[in-house]
């Protein structure tokens, strides 16, 4: 439900409580000084006003229900019959104060300045019926005018309340989609940069140093990384995540040892105090498997499994014994101690010959 509503449906709740206040003060006046004045009536005439005052109070919790037809025309009748019973109470002034004027706010509420105007019409038609057979005077019927007044007053506010918030959130959604257009205009004319300064100028360089097997096999690999990082960074909002922090591992080695590391991340999730010891070990896993494992390609697979860190470091290359060689008892206590402080687990399966694969997790994952 649009705020304006809300404050709508105060609105009305402040002009039916005064109403009934208004009435409340002059049936007790009625009460003590008005011998004539059937006081059945005028009991009857306030105890109705009361409840319907609570139940319009309880309506208002669903400002829907009190702009329905059913709420309106039950709300009218009880406004005519409590107008209605200053006169048939023979009440000699009229009792029944901004009540029925708390009508043609709900009114308002329901249907605009145009049911307000019906409804005052309807209250003034039976005010002057009323005057006419107490026998008032032609001078007392022109107070009949007051609704109408009242109803131009309500109508005209509301309607202008809602139309001046429809242009506003009308005005709002425009800006918020002009900005979404110069923000995705920004994203192609960065993504455009990006390619301009990056690959056509390796392209470029490539094309120079064609002969050159070794430097063009480097350049092809340098821009594969960097297109896989533009790649990230429009695919995922977190620049400082998970993924983020792989791909800057991979990048490092790569430049260290001059090896393809081919990685392949399925999820991203922040970093937090276990992730990061996840990406330290995988650091040092590709790192130990740079230096020893002999082979030129490295595989890197990570996901997240509940929030926790999943890595698996591969290599096809000469292995070892883990339970024989000092260099794999070594590298097993390292990342088991480093990855056991958090919480995680690391496994290593290596067989000589054949290579070998370390399993890194920051936990949840067994």
């Amino acid at each position: 439900m649009p705020p304006i509503e809300t404050t709508l449906v105060k609105l009305v709740l402040w002009v039916r409580v005064l109403g009934f206040i208004w009435m409340t003060l002059l049936v007790i006046i009625t009460w003590f000084t008005d011998d004539g004045a059937n006081l059945v009536i005028v009991a009857a005439a306030e105890i109705l006003a009361g409840v319907w005052t609570f139940v319009t109070v309880r309506s208002s919790r669903n400002p829907l229900v009190m702009r329905t037809w059913q709420f309106v025309t039950i709300d009218g009748v009880v406004a005519l019959l409590v107008a209605g019973s200053s006169f048939v109470s023979g009440a000699s002034d009229l009792f029944h104060g901004g009540y029925p004027i708390s009508w043609l706010a709900v009114a308002a509420f329901a249907g605009g300045m145009k049911l307000a105007i019906a409804a005052s019409l309807v209250l003034a038609g039976e005010q002057v019926i009323g005057f006419i057979l107490t026998d008032r005077t032609p001078l007392q019927t022109t107070g009949a005018l007051v609704f109408i007044v009242y109803a131009v007053i309500f109508g005209w506010t509301i309607d202008t309340l809602r139309r001046n918030d429809a242009l506003r959130r009308e005005a709002d959604l425009a800006l918020e989609e002009e900005r979404s257009k110069r923000a995705r205009q920004e994203e192609r004319l960065a993504l455009a940069n990006e390619l301009h300064d990056s690959v056509l100028q390796t392209l470029l360089v490539i094309r120079t140093d064609a002969d050159d097997a070794d430097r063009v096999r480097y350049l092809v690999r340098s821009e594969e990384r960097a297109v896989d990082r533009l790649i990230n960074r429009f695919r995922s909002a977190d620049d400082d995540g998970f993924e983020a922090a792989l791909l800057s591992v991979r990048d490092d080695i790569e430049d260290l040892y001059g090896i393809e590391i081919r990685a392949v991340i399925r999820e991203d999730i922040p970093l937090n105090p276990s992730v990061r010891a996840a990406v330290d070990a995988t650091r040092e896993a590709l790192t130990n498997a740079s230096r020893h494992s002999g082979t030129s390609e490295i595989d890197l697979y990570a996901e997240a499994v509940e929030g926790h860190a999943h890595v698996f470091v591969r290599d096809r290359g000469v292995g070892f014994d883990t339970e024989q060689t000092e260099y794999g008892r070594g590298l097993r206590r390292s990342l088991h101690e480093r990855m056991e402080s958090v919480g995680g687990f690391v496994r290593i399966d290596s067989t000589v010959g054949e290579g070998t694969e370390v399993e890194i997790c920051s936990g949840g994952c067994r």
